[in-house]
């Protein structure tokens, strides 16, 4: 199946986005992001394919060059690359690194990028699998970001923690399973840090050294304790351990060449639930449809399994069913599920086909909520959500990618 020229348009029609470093939070530019994605999609299988003036390849490329460019830091100091903070940055990071792999993957975008260009991918990348490596790799429990001050725990849901599963397995095709883990072994913060700001990567430079105690968490690993009232999270005082990233990284016990095998843990992940409309947050209430389309109670996909795992969950104050939720965590795996099928990575088996049809259902039961509109419930109160509150992260380009590149759901037999 082929993008549409009305969706590639509007992935070329966005800027080229960019991050930046600030303390304590993520800086995301969803939309330019998810659109990039989808034209790194687009342009791996159709680099000659010419919408508007130019093909794909180019005007992919075009947009790389902006961000891989070494342009100067604004006047915060910010460039334009991912900090690579690891965790809930994840949320646009795990596209960034499937856009730098398709890049690398596609020769006739890749043939457009100079030395510096490309050697800045890497650096980036690199960086990225750091940060998961530390955020999310087995041996290393800290419950902190790179940044040192902001919280993380494996455990908590889905869209804080698959981003950079994805990262890592991205990192593992750009240099080859064996090669990121020769990477880490010889990996030295000091030299590492001055390539990044010899390359004018200085989002990631200024995140890593925020704060002092990063550093050897990284080299050497050790014990490391949350400072009370020093965290968004009401934490403070929980210590945490990690073993540092001078060694391989392995997720649940499986090495980084386990692509597949580690996708599927956070696909079955994500599209876990049997469809329920009314969930009950507290005795008296339960959400609903807003039936801003039609007169429809509750999803026509009521009772299949796929529904995203955050139209059923739980957060600190908790039942948690939120369409705003359950979206971000869908838009992740979804942009890692097109990457993957574009290039091969998807296997056809009975595994592909299972996780296949339950994230059809699970999307599916999500654009059916999003357009008839959602009351749901999050940090203890009431949130409304409809498709436009999905607009404002991305969700055109994120469900294009899907339509794209994936069977919509089969009829109840």
């Amino acid at each position: 199946m082929a993008f549409a020229d009305d969706q590639l348009a509007a992935a070329l029609h966005e800027d080229s986005p960019r991050w930046k470093f600030v303390v304590g939070t993520r800086y995301r530019e969803m939309p330019r992001v998810f659109a990039l994605q989808l034209l790194a999609i687009a342009a791996h299988r159709e680099p000659a394919r010419t919408v508007g003036s130019e093909t794909l390849a180019a005007a992919f490329a075009g947009k790389l060059h902006a961000l891989l460019g070494g342009l100067p830091p604004d006047a915060d100091g910010n460039t334009r690359e991912p900090e690579a903070q690891g965790g809930i940055g994840g949320w646009t990071h795990a596209a960034a690194a499937w856009i730098l792999l398709l890049a690398k993957r596609t020769p006739a975008v890749w043939t457009q990028l100079d030395a510096a260009e490309k050697h800045r991918a890497g650096l980036i990348m690199r960086a990225l699998a750091v940060a998961g490596h530390f955020t999310m790799g087995d041996g290393n429990d800290c419950h902190i970001l790179l940044d040192g001050i902001s919280a993380h725990n494996k455990s908590w849901n889905i869209n804080i923690t698959e981003g950079y599963v994805d990262v890592l397995l991205a990192a593992a095709e750009y240099f080859g399973a064996a090669g990121l883990e020769l990477f880490f072994t010889e990996f030295d913060f000091d030299d590492f840090v001055a390539g990044l700001r010899s390359a004018n990567l200085l989002n990631i430079a200024r995140c890593w050294t925020h704060r002092p105690e990063i550093k050897p968490l990284l080299m050497h690993g050790g014990r490391h304790e949350l400072p009370p009232g020093k965290t968004p999270l009401a934490l403070g005082g929980i210590a945490g351990h990690a073993l540092g990233v001078r060694r391989p990284c392995t997720f649940q016990g499986m090495p980084l060449s386990n692509v597949w095998p580690i996708f599927q843990t956070q696909g079955f992940r994500q599209f876990a639930k049997a469809v329920r409309t009314r969930i009950y947050v507290q005795p008296d209430t339960h959400t609903h449809l807003l039936q801003r389309v039609t007169k429809a109670e509750v999803s026509p996909w009521e009772g299949r399994l796929g529904m995203c795992t955050e139209f059923e969950g739980t957060d600190w104050y908790g039942v948690r069913s939120c369409l705003q939720y359950a979206f971000e965590g869908a838009m992740i795996n979804v942009g890692t599920a097109a990457s993957l099928r574009a290039l091969g990575l998807w296997l056809d088996d009975a595994a592909g086909h299972e996780l296949e049809q339950r994230m059809a259902v699970g999307l599916a039961d999500l654009i059916f909520k999003a357009d008839e509109g959602y009351r749901g419930w999050a940090h203890g109160k009431e949130i409304r959500g409809g498709m436009s509150d999905l607009r404002e992260h991305g969700a055109d380009h994120v469900l294009a990618m899907w339509r794209a590149g994936f069977a919509p759901p089969r009829e109840q037999a």
